[in-house]
């Protein structure tokens, strides 16, 4: 059932009153950017589910500019902000669904399914990227590691999010670090500003890959506590 929607205002959206838990930079930067940008949303009556398709096709753009963009400081800086803004759209469809009352089942199986997508083709991007640079064994290795470490994460958070188990903030600095590594937004900025260096970047995408295969045996049991 639909939210009444003249009681919204930018301080609630400001204040992550529709946000979920989740790791400390998505938590304290990228759900209040999402916010603003779901409040935006709303004021000019865009739904979910295409904010969700303007973050798919701003992904795949994202990953094919960094497939094929020379490696200099400003093409950094330049896929850093894209990425970002990836990410804040991705931050910015659940807030406006919930704030709107427009959580749907469809609603949710489409995030699923776009961050599934770009979960494949960054690996992809960075192959492309990367072509010749390396042998092939080590190239697929990367690619398989990071698209199954994500993928894994990606559906066992979703599966324990249906369930009724969410994430909690952890009172341990020691968690909370490895958290924030693992944060989305840091992936993205890690692996954009690696591209500098090929050795760097598919060193840090395979260090990224074993990362995220643990952490999805991880969340097989349990969240971050």
């Amino acid at each position: 059932m639909g939210r009444n929607n003249t009681q919204l205002s930018f301080y609630q959206f400001w204040n992550r009153s529709f946000a979920v838990s989740c790791f400390p930079p998505t938590w304290y930067i990228f759900q209040r950017l999402g916010g603003v940008l779901a409040f935006i949303a709303y004021k000019i009556g865009l739904s979910p589910n295409m904010i969700t398709l303007i973050g798919g096709l701003t992904g795949t753009y994202a990953i094919w500019q960094f497939s094929v963009l020379p490696l200099g400081l400003l093409e950094t800086v330049h896929l850093s902000l894209i990425f970002s803004f990836v990410y804040i759209l991705d931050c910015a469809d659940g807030q406006l669904a919930r704030a709107t009352g427009k959580t749907t089942p469809i609603g949710k199986w489409f995030d699923i399914a776009v961050d599934l997508l770009l979960i494949v083709l960054f690996p992809l991007g960075i192959a492309s990227l990367l072509l010749g640079s390396f042998s092939e064994t080590v190239t697929n290795l990367m690619v398989s590691c990071l698209i199954f470490g994500r993928a894994l994460v990606l559906i066992t958070s979703s599966l324990k999010r249906s369930g009724g188990e969410d994430h909690h903030p952890s009172s341990s600095y020691l968690k909370k670090i490895i958290q924030s590594i693992l944060d989305t937004p840091v992936f993205y900025l890690w692996i954009c500003w690696a591209r500098l260096n090929p050795e760097w970047l598919i060193m840090s995408a395979l260090f990224f890959g074993v990362l995220y295969i643990i952490e999805s045996i991880y969340l097989s049991r349990t969240f971050f506590k």
